[in-house]
């Protein structure tokens, strides 16, 4: 039963009058029906909106966004990507910017924004702010230029280099070149896909030689040869490394590659390779995708702009090289070249990429140490240091031998949406509300076209994991935001388990929306996985068509909340009519309506009411972005048999008092004596 603190609760919302006129009324004679909006619905999704911006003259990115930082530093300076699943992942229009609504757990109060897109900073922690989270890149690179601004540079009699070292110039505190240059040229969407297809996987297990072993094979050339006078601008891609690194070149004579370190003239171009994007140790990256350093070339007299023809460049990283207590590089760590006799193991720390004119427009450099020397030339992601060159003029380099970029479309891509259903099945008796007669992991994959973010098709995965009821029970949901007609095909896969209800089809007969019965006992269904794929008509919905839960005013009133509308068949066994759905939830064409308003149901069907009782208990709820396990504070515990859910978590009720507005996580404070923990 409802305790009197939530009835209270109630009776004041439903009670608009002075409070002398509310004890005036008897109490126990039977209450006039109430509107809909005094009935909490037992969901934990909520609408967010997003409002982000890049800036891109014409290139189109990927983001996502998490409840947590997608990004962790493993023992050897890398970055890799956690297994933590995006809340939601979106495509940008063709300027970088997207505005729009999604659904997110009700209970966070801030996403991480992610895109592992060249060009774009990230991971950003962002507030969410009266149901909105706003990012403007153009804004948030300017307050970092401000930081560098307010930060001294040291003059050259102030910090310390290797002496046999040259430098284009100071730079800060934080190792921000003060010679930073505009870029001259831009580089044009299809070359960063290209690019980033090959550098910008973050994890420190990746393997170059079998994702792209041609880039690193034996033969394989990365000379840049210069055959005109030209200008060349380095311009910061990415890092996918946490280290200090520093990052420079030098020259030779074409076709005289150095064999012995003590015959080059290594020259500082980037005194610290430490972005926003990759720098976890300190509250500060030095630069970010975009900056620009214009190279010079040594004479042997003088630094000067232009390099001359018949000479060729390749690179260097110093390995934690930047002193952050001095701001200063120091020599005592290990250095890597990109000519491989100069390395000790005459390992590849360096790939050249050239795009199909012939173009070297991309490199990557490679930092880990923790390499077996029998195969320490073909590991690593390259990306711990990338790169495009700019230059004055494109036809000054030859480059013959160089492997071409591979040509990498912009796929299309999903979001997705997880969480748990549980079910009571008493309705509509009043039960012992342990929500543990039906419990369900859900997950919804929403695939989409990148370029116009229609909805291609959605992928429903549902995995029973409990079953708490004494009655054969089944499981199906329906689609009601769409017509049978806006599908194309249906496929699914369930391990065997079949629905008399569906009788061979893949959507039940008579159903007014697309509607599918999964299963008709649950104690056949336990544990196995019911996938259903559903092919869409093309470019005709947007995804919050197929957005579980969605709770947007607009759309709703447009299409529909209940794209996910889950149910389960009370006494599948003797009868399909006893349907119990989410609260508020309607009911599908096959359900008997003479239960409704039977017994404690108040469901009021001409106002679009169902499922409510006089207490306003749930007969469903569902939880967003959980999963059904053992784990206090992450998982759904299950309440052991007749005990009351909320006997089992004490925060249940001032979750469903306060309409979901306190104790957004309830399940995280369970009674570990009243759950199952096995």
């Amino acid at each position: 039963m409802l305790t009197k603190k939530i009835t209270a609760v109630i009776y004041g919302i439903i009670c608009l009058a002075p409070l002398s006129s509310c004890i005036e009324k008897d109490l126990y004679q039977t209450p006039e029906a109430k509107p809909a909006d005094t009935y909490f619905g037992y969901t934990t999704s909520s609408n967010c909106n997003v409002d982000l911006s890049y800036d891109f003259k014409s290139y189109q990115v990927v983001f996502e966004l998490y409840a947590k930082n997608p990004l962790s530093e493993d023992g050897n300076g890398n970055l890799i990507k956690t297994e933590e699943e995006p809340v939601y992942r979106g495509s940008t229009d063709k300027y970088g910017a997207f505005n729009g609504d999604i659904s997110i757990p009700s209970y966070l109060t801030e996403l991480y924004l992610y895109s592992d897109f060249l060009g774009t900073i990230s991971p950003i922690k962002l507030p969410i702010v009266n149901g909105k989270i706003t990012f403007d890149q153009n804004t948030f690179k300017q307050n970092l230029n401000n930081t560098k601004s307010k930060i001294r540079s040291f003059t050259p009699n102030n910090y310390g280099y290797p002496d046999n070292y040259k430098i284009l110039g100071d730079w800060n505190q934080i190792g921000c070149p003060a010679y930073l240059s505009p870029v001259t040229t831009e580089i044009n969407d299809q070359l960063m896909y290209n690019i980033r297809e090959v550098f910008i996987k973050p994890g420190g297990n990746a393997k170059m030689g079998e994702k792209f072993p041609q880039y690193v094979d034996d033969g394989v050339n990365i000379e840049i040869n210069i055959v005109k006078p030209t200008k060349i601008g380095l311009v910061m891609l990415t890092s996918t490394a946490t280290k200090q690194n520093t990052v420079g070149y030098f020259t030779y004579p074409t076709h005289q590659k150095p064999t012995n370190v003590s015959n080059i003239t290594p020259i500082i171009a980037y005194p610290r390779i430490s972005t926003a994007i990759c720098n976890s140790t300190t509250t500060a990256g030095s630069m970010y995708t975009g900056d620009r350093v214009e190279l010079k070339y040594w004479n042997g007299t003088e630094l000067v702009d232009e390099f001359p023809a018949g000479v060729s460049i390749a690179w260097f990283m110093m390995e934690s090289s930047f002193n952050q207590t001095n701001s200063g590089i120091r020599n005592n760590k290990r250095t890597f070249y990109s000519i491989r006799k100069l390395n000790n193991s005459g390992e590849h720390r360096t790939i050249a990429l050239k795009d199909k004119t012939g173009q070297v427009v991309a490199f990557g450099m490679e930092d880990a140490t923790n390499f077996k020397p029998i195969d320490n030339t073909k590991q690593g992601n390259f990306g711990d240091a990338v790169f495009y060159l700019d230059f004055s003029d494109g036809e000054s380099i030859e480059t013959g031998g160089v492997e071409e970029l591979p040509d990498t479309p912009f796929n299309d891509f999903y979001t997705s949406f997880k969480g748990v259903l549980s079910f009571e099945d008493y309705w509509p008796a009043k039960g012992d509300y342990d929500m543990n007669d039906m419990v369900i992991e859900y997950k919804r994959d929403i695939y989409k076209s990148a370029l116009t973010d229609k909805v291609q098709k959605i992928v429903d995965t549902f995995v029973p994991k409990h079953n708490g009821a004494t009655t054969q029970n089944g499981f199906g949901y329906q689609l009601s935001g769409i017509s049978n007609n806006d599908i194309v095909k249906v496929s699914i896969e369930s391990e065997g388990i079949t629905s008399k209800f569906m009788e061979g089809q893949t959507l039940e007969s008579g159903q007014n929306y697309p509607t599918i019965i999964l299963f008709d006992d649950i104690k056949m269904a336990l544990n196995k996985t019911f996938t259903v794929t559903i092919d869409i008509v093309k470019e005709k919905f947007s995804e919050q068509a197929f957005t579980p839960f969605f709770n947007n005013a607009y759309w709703e009133k447009n299409y529909s909340k209940f794209n996910m509308n889950p149910f389960i068949i009370i006494s599948s066994n003797s009868e399909r009519g006893r349907e119990a759905h989410i609260v508020k939830f309607p009911p599908t064409q096959k359900m008997d309506s003479s239960y409704f308003n039977d017994k404690f149901d108040k469901s009021n069907p001409n106002e679009g009411l169902y499922y409510v009782n006089d207490e306003n208990l749930p007969t469903g709820l569902q939880i967003s972005g959980a999963s059904v396990g053992t784990i206090k504070g992450t998982d759904f515990l299950i309440p052991v048999e007749k005990t009351s859910i909320k006997e089992a978590y004490s925060k249940f009720e001032s979750w469903a008092s306060s309409f979901g507005k306190n104790n957004g996580t309830w399940w995280h404070s369970p009674d570990m004596s009243k759950v199952i923990t096995e």
